[in-house]
């Protein structure tokens, strides 16, 4: 199962523009994308994360420096790959501060195996909630557990909270 962050527009949402509203609604994926490791420019472009695209390419440029005053022998290739792991790791997080960025709020987070299963998920709840926007996880989390029948409360033995043995002190 996969997580999933729901934004939306920052925009006002009116009855005339809900079904223009439900197609801006962004869901990014919280997980590693192992195909920046070897492909990280594209996956970088493909997400339209230019800033971090120009990072990107200043971050090789500046290890292929290192690299060509210093001898390093097999660690070369290592640190030629760092800022890809950095992408593939980070990939969500710049999705999400580029979102932020451009006036988008986040609204709820979906747990779905897939992209098809969390707008399901997102968009069943938001109609339960009756039309406003409501994250399907985020009130499952919050909602206190039911105690199984025939269960009686009873006081501590000890009524001293912390780590102080002694309840007059």
């Amino acid at each position: 199962m996969a997580v999933w962050t729901v934004f939306q527009p920052d925009d006002g949402m009116t009855d005339s523009t809900r079904g223009r509203w439900a197609e801006r609604i962004v869901f990014v994926r919280e997980a590693t994308a192992w195909s920046a490791i070897l492909f990280a420019p594209l996956v970088l472009i493909a997400h339209r994360l230019w800033l971090a695209l120009v990072l990107y390419v200043l971050a090789q440029v500046l290890i292929l420096l290192v690299i060509a005053n210093l001898d390093l022998g097999d660690a070369e290739n290592l640190l030629l790959l760092l800022p890809n792991l950095f992408v593939a790791f980070e990939l969500s997080a710049l999705r999400r501060r580029k979102l932020s960025a451009r006036g988008h709020e986040e609204i709820g987070v979906v747990v779905a195996p897939n992209r098809e299963a969390a707008e399901r998920r997102f968009f069943e709840s938001w109609l339960e909630a009756g039309g406003r926007p409501a994250p399907a996880v985020a009130a499952a989390a919050t909602r206190p557990a039911e105690p199984p029948p025939g269960y009686v409360a009873r006081p501590p033995a000890n009524s001293v909270i912390g780590l102080f043995p002694e309840a007059g002190r």
